[in-house]
């Protein structure tokens, strides 16, 4: 079943928010306190030295994948004349132009790299994805992969507010505003704001005072603050890291991968894997 065209992710954010909004009405969802965490993954550069033999074996490989789509395109023309002359159907005629294009585009920005220009913006980096962006993973095995960050923030009692703000690796601080909202709008009031140091910036600054929260146990970015020298601060901060549980258990439900393609689908994925979660802590907890 195609999610993403039968429901959508903005049908999934607002039966999320209504499930919430439903645990906070029948005090189920009890604590204003909410913690927030980010995984952000951006591609490595290549090696200065390497620069050249990189250049030239990728121009070697666009040469012979330039052939190659030509060649695929005189393929795609003959079937979509057989087809037309038989009365057959087109679709895998159209799937094949569609990756065709992805293709032709991949080499125009190869063009551009070779030519110098290093950095493309809004480039294509999956011929599978057309939304899909390089991310950097802390992982000396796979380093490098393409896809989404996910926006992951829990409660006290487990139910969580996860999403796709946006493409590619978006800045900690700026996504905080968003959960806020989210928690907003299900009825929680915070009080306190649980997040590592990504979220210790000034537009985190401007985030929670936006949303009036009055304690936050944000260690600041660069130079910590003196608070978070005392034991009192420490001690509450360590309830920060309960989140990286549930982000290893919403994995395990699906959010490492998913089979929708598109940001749009991505969204539809992440927001049913909320769902499900939050609606097994719902009859959990009641």
């Amino acid at each position: 079943m195609k999610l993403s065209k039968r429901l959508g992710p903005g049908l999934l954010d607002e039966l999320n928010a209504e499930l919430l909004s439903l645990a906070v009405e029948r005090k189920v969802l009890r604590s204003p306190d909410a913690r927030g965490r980010e995984r952000a993954h951006p591609l490595a550069d290549r090696a200065a030295a390497a620069l050249a033999a990189i250049d030239r074996l990728t121009a070697e490989i666009a040469a012979r994948a330039r052939q190659t789509v030509r060649e695929a395109r005189q393929l795609a023309r003959t079937a979509r004349r057989n087809a037309r002359r038989k009365r057959s159907s087109t679709a895998l005629v159209e799937r094949l132009e569609r990756e065709l294009e992805a293709a032709e585009r991949v080499l125009a920005q190869t063009d551009l790299r070779l030519a110098g220009q290093r950095t493309i913006p809004d480039r294509r980096v999956s011929l599978v994805d057309p939304d899909a962006r390089p991310l950097r993973i802390p992982s000396p095995a796979r380093p490098n992969e393409f896809g989404y960050k996910a926006r992951v923030a829990d409660t006290a009692e487990g139910f969580v507010v996860a999403d796709i703000p946006d493409r590619g690796a978006v800045i900690d601080g700026s996504v905080l505003d968003g959960a806020n909202k989210k928690a907003s709008e299900a009825g929680m009031h915070g009080r306190s704001v649980y997040a590592d140091r990504g979220f210790g910036t000034s537009r985190g600054d401007t985030a929670i005072a936006h949303h009036q929260i009055r304690d936050p146990i944000i260690p600041r970015e660069g130079r910590p603050a003196p608070i978070e020298q005392t034991r009192s601060w420490r001690r509450r901060y360590r309830f920060c890291n309960g989140l990286e549980g549930r982000i290893s258990q919403l994995k395990r439900t699906g959010l490492r991968r998913t089979r929708l393609r598109s940001l749009a689908g991505v969204q539809t994925s992440v927001g049913g894997i909320a769902l499900a979660h939050n609606l097994q802590r719902m009859a959990l907890l009641t």
